[in-house]
């Protein structure tokens, strides 16, 4: 592969390009997936290939190929220069590259058991599992779907300031969903568990036991009311925390977001965009995490980003071409769905930090207010900084007491007012939610969390 890459940026410099660089990608996975019973999907997956970048004069060019000979990957290389001259001409920014210091690094993700050495009779039976616990647990359920997902891939990553980075990665995740009707009423539960390493994942006790909690869930809900409408005090648990980490203010701190003036945050590194105790995080370094990782796709070694610190934006998510852009440099941001994808700016394990209170000490001397558990989907506009999310389940707080359990609650406001309302953090912290994130076309592995937090004068509506 070395020998290769080589090769790809030889050429890309010798027509031309100021810069270039290539991701050479072998993976192999398995997608499964069962609905009410039935296997609809088992796609076992194995595919090579790599994407080469040329870069002049504030223009790409991208080309891939997945056949991997010296002939095809210089073809491919030399299509790419090509490219990016013909494109520079139209550029709107000229600007360089900043030259980064040239990473030289092998890693490879740790496994217990890998996912090799286990049958694909045997995930499937794990999948066919999950969701017949769906099934029977209550004959209310009316739907079931179960997944379960995982990835092998060994990627290089070089460029011509002299990176080199050798990766293999191991992820796997599994997700349930239940939907249980009663009286022309539809519920939905879910459940996942996902994480960098190896099978011993779907072997714990929280994995066995996804099934059961998502339809345990979409049955109680059956039983909650709609919630009221207007402002209160509402009591936010760690999944909708991290709801409003990653999708309200995570991708507003994208960079190019902020270049491409869609970005709520835009000009404001240094303003208060948030309340004095609020640390907000994005850290692809968390260990045993889904959106773990060690090097970016660009060969740029990965970081804690510190997006937020007591209550004051400290920077942006970057990559070669924002840092460049921005005169800061990348900060190890950039990540591709494939080989045959370009690298973009993408969040990883996204947090609210905790804070000092213990978690009862919330509800104290609160005469009426929400608590909002769980975090199903959310919509935001990044330029106006406008959210809403809707959570998994809802519950009255009345005199510092749990009480009245709702059903499709939903949040929503404008984020930077938002976030200035939080008035207490617990000390709680979990990094909890894995899924996968959406962007240009291209899906990413992540992670959210936090604390319980509370929050003043949030707007709570109900969905239908």
């Amino acid at each position: 592969m070395e020998d290769l890459a080589k090769h790809a940026i030889d050429q890309a410099l010798k027509l031309g390009a100021e810069f270039a660089d290539i991701r050479i990608e072998s993976a192999a996975g398995i997608n499964i997936v069962v609905m009410d019973g039935k296997t609809k999907t088992l796609n076992v997956s194995r595919e090579s290939g790599c994407g080469i970048r040329a870069f002049s004069g504030g223009a790409w060019g991208f080309a891939a190929t997945n056949i991997l000979t010296q002939a095809s990957v210089k073809a491919a290389a030399a299509s790419a220069a090509k490219m990016a001259k013909a494109a520079r001409a139209k550029a709107k920014v000229k600007f360089e590259i900043s030259d980064v210091k040239a990473v030289r690094a092998r890693e490879e993700y740790k496994a217990k058991e890998k996912f090799t050495e286990v049958t694909t009779e045997e995930k499937l039976e794990y999948v066919m599992s999950q969701d017949k616990a769906m099934r029977t647990l209550d004959k209310k359920i009316t739907s079931t779907n179960a997944r379960y997902d995982d990835l092998e891939a060994v990627r290089v990553v070089a460029n011509s300031f002299g990176t080199l980075t050798h990766t293999t990665e191991r992820w796997l995740i599994s997700m349930c969903g239940a939907w249980a009707k009663s009286d022309g009423i539809v519920q939905r539960g879910h459940a996942s568990n996902g994480s960098v390493g190896g099978y011993e994942l779907m072997r714990s006790e929280a994995s066995q036991n996804l099934g059961r909690q998502a339809a345990e869930q979409a049955v109680r809900l059956l039983d909650s009311k709609p919630p009221p409408a207007g402002k209160f005090t509402v009591i936010l648990d760690h999944k909708m925390t991290g709801l409003l980490a990653h999708e309200a203010f995570g991708h507003a701190c994208e960079a190019d977001a902020v270049i491409a003036g869609a970005s709520v945050l835009e000009g404001k590194v240094g303003d208060m965009v948030a309340g004095k105790g609020i640390t907000m995080v994005d850290d692809p370094t968390v260990s045993n995490t889904f959106g773990y990782f060690s090097y970016d796709w660009e060969g740029v070694k990965a970081k804690k980003h510190v997006l937020i610190e007591d209550g004051e934006l400290k920077g942006y998510l970057h990559n070669l071409e924002s840092g460049s852009r921005m005169g800061l440099g990348s900060n190890g941001a950039a990540r591709s769905q494939a080989y045959n994808s370009p690298p973009i700016i993408r969040m990883s394990n996204t947090y609210i930090g905790p804070g000092d209170w213990k978690k009862e000490e919330l509800f104290e001397g609160l005469k009426h207010g929400m608590l909002i558990e769980g975090a199903q989907y959310g919509y935001v506009e990044p330029a106006k900084g406008q959210f809403m999310f809707k959570g998994d389940e809802a519950y009255e707080i009345k005199d510092g007491e749990v009480g009245q359990r709702f059903r499709d609650a939903s949040i929503s406001g404008l984020i930077l007012e938002v976030l200035k309302n939080v008035d207490a953090l617990a000390d709680d912290f979990v990094l909890t939610d894995a899924g996968y994130c959406g962007k240009g076309g291209q899906e990413a592995r992540t992670t959210d969390g936090g604390p319980h937090i509370r929050v003043k004068n949030l707007v709570v509506g109900g969905l239908a």
